[in-house]
């Protein structure tokens, strides 16, 4: 009797070690995604050959299934006719589109849907604009940044020009949509990486020393890009306000990823921007039009020991369900990945080395990531994209150039590193990922690319027997996409809570779609929609085990 209570108390100690692992398959060359990433030459002498590319997970034809946006880098030849203001000619490798058929297989409708690329694309992310109620693509990319509307009909037309984009030649990384002014239309932002003027492009390539490693040169030492706000009129055009705003990269901080969210939970959506070799920023709303950059006193521009970190990519969610928003950075190898639990409104703690993140990650050079529950145990789980800058990196040792796809599994806010996540699937130096249910089946799934060769696609196949709920959010009187809701679920006496976000990962847009992860608990009893605007929307009982609609009601008169 004593050995049985024994065992017990044990098997009440460790419960998630009893559940079915979390695992997945790559069917991406099944799946008909056969894309050839390439950025530059294998031996990754300049920078601008070493930072990948970004994916979108969207459903850009309204059939309820998400399609795979993936954009591609080019050639130095290439970039060097982009950096002297020539515009080459698209390749029709440039941008891919695949259509999800829904039977486990995918179409490129890339030339059907009239993308094209000229320049040395970074990032790809997708959002209503004009509120018509098709995804539209932005594509950003060491050139001209390229907006294509959603003609409604399978097809898109490029008005990145008569929108009022800037057509000078930048080099811009990552991007995110929201509605910061509440007006009911997605303003977007987006940031800046460094000066292509300032690299030098001609010639042998500057050689500089990491480690005792020849290596290609920057960004330190290189001038920053500068960073955009733009404000949607709501006429199918945006105007630069950047400087009205105060969102001004004043200290040419080299951009990688922004998110928009409402990081201090005062119903306004705020702007955090990860930055390579610098501190963080992050724009609190003031409500009037501006914003008010808090990096610092909010605890997010450094890390737990003070110190400047190369930020690639970020995660947002609430990892440990008490209804404030967290936050994680990736991180260069020989470093650590720093979580930021927000521990009272607007204020964050580095908690990485407490939650079990800090050791695990130091070997890893991370990019894009995201919190996402993929055993649909309730719990947030933590996926990262990893791969090194340098080739010769497998000589420095602890680290190495190919690397990992990880999933670390929170259990109960300590998260562990998941062995054998994808018994087959060979390591590489990843870039861009985007995270989404690319099946319907309510487990989450993971698009990854790496800087050269075939993404993966990859299903998970965990077979946790668990409950969920998903749901996607129209705005009515808010912008379409929802974006800036908030979204509450109250099930068995557990609470959950969820935004619509845009921006984060490392340049890719994840599915807009909410997902919770039930566990044994087989309903709901309410959901609670705070929309941007303010209106609350309660549904009660909704039917578990699929996705659902939520349309925004209008304010009463």
């Amino acid at each position: 009797m004593k050995r049985i209570l024994i065992l017990l108390a044990t098997l009440a100690l460790l419960p998630d070690e009893q559940e079915a692992p979390i695992r997945f398959a790559n069917i991406g060359p099944a799946a008909g995604i056969h894309a050839q990433l390439r950025c530059g030459g294998p031996d990754k002498r300049w920078i601008p050959e070493a930072n990948g590319t970004g994916c979108a997970a969207f459903d850009y034809d309204n059939d309820g299934l998400l399609d795979l946006l993936i954009v591609n880098g080019r050639t130095m030849d290439r970039l060097r006719e982009i950096a002297a203001g020539r515009v080459p000619s698209a390749a029709k490798s440039g941008v891919y589109l695949y259509r999800n058929l829904g039977d486990g297989h995918f179409e490129d409708v890339t030339e059907r849907a009239g993308l094209s690329n000229p320049y040395w694309a970074t990032g790809a992310n997708a959002a209503d604009f004009n509120n018509d109620g098709f995804a539209d693509i932005l594509i950003t990319t060491i050139g001209v940044d390229l907006l294509f509307k959603n003609n409604g009909n399978g097809t898109f037309t490029e008005v990145g020009k008569a929108a009022g984009l800037s057509r000078q030649v930048r080099w811009h990384t990552g991007s995110a949509f929201g509605d910061y002014d509440n007006d009911g239309y997605l303003d977007l932002f987006i940031a800046g990486y460094v000066d292509i003027h300032s690299v030098r492009l001609s010639g042998e390539a500057p050689v500089c020393d990491y480690r005792g490693l020849k290596a290609f040169c920057g960004p330190l030492g290189l001038k920053g890009e500068q960073d955009v706000l733009y404000r949607n009129n709501g006429n199918g055009t945006f105007t630069d306000v950047t400087k009205s705003a105060g969102v001004s990269d004043t200290d040419g901080r080299y951009g990688f990823t922004a998110v928009f969210d409402d990081f201090n939970g005062d119903g306004k959506i705020d702007l955090f921007v990860a930055n390579d070799s610098g501190p963080n920023y992050l724009y609190l709303n003031l409500g009037n039009g501006r914003f008010r950059e808090s990096g610092l006193s909010s605890g997010v521009a450094f890390n737990a020991d003070g110190k400047t970190q190369a930020n690639m990519g970020v995660a947002v969610g609430d990892y440990d369900n008490d209804g404030k928003l967290d936050l994680l950075t990736t991180t260069f190898s020989e470093d650590y990945f720093p979580l930021f639990r927000q521990q009272s409104p607007g204020l964050f703690e580095d908690v990485s080395n407490r939650v079990g993140l800090a050791l695990p990650t130091i070997p890893l050079l991370g990019w894009a990531c995201g919190f996402a529950d993929f055993n649909n145990d309730g719990k947030r789980d933590l996926w990262t994209v990893n791969g090194h800058v340098y080739p010769n990196a497998d000589r420095l040792g602890g680290t190495s150039y190919f690397q990992p796809v990880t999933v670390f599994q929170n259990r109960g806010g300590q998260f562990a590193p998941v062995r054998d996540l994808a018994p087959e699937l060979a390591r590489n130096s990843y870039r861009g990922g985007c995270a989404g249910d690319f099946d319907n089946d309510g487990r989450i799934d993971l698009a990854v690319l790496p800087i050269a060769g075939e993404p993966l696609l990859l299903a998970n196949r965990t077979a946790a027997n668990h409950s969920w709920i998903g749901f996607k959010l129209r705005g009515v009187t808010s912008n379409r996409d929802a974006i800036g809701s908030k979204v509450r679920v109250e099930s068995c006496g557990q609470v959950q809570f969820e935004t619509v976000r845009n921006g984060g990962s490392y340049l890719s847009h994840n599915d807009s779609r909410v997902h919770f992860g039930l566990g044994l608990c087989s309903k709901v009893d309410r959901v609670v929609v705070t929309w941007p605007d303010g209106v609350i929307q309660v549904l009660p009982h909704p039917v578990v085990n699929r996705y659902q609609e939520i349309q925004q009601v209008r304010k009463a008169p």
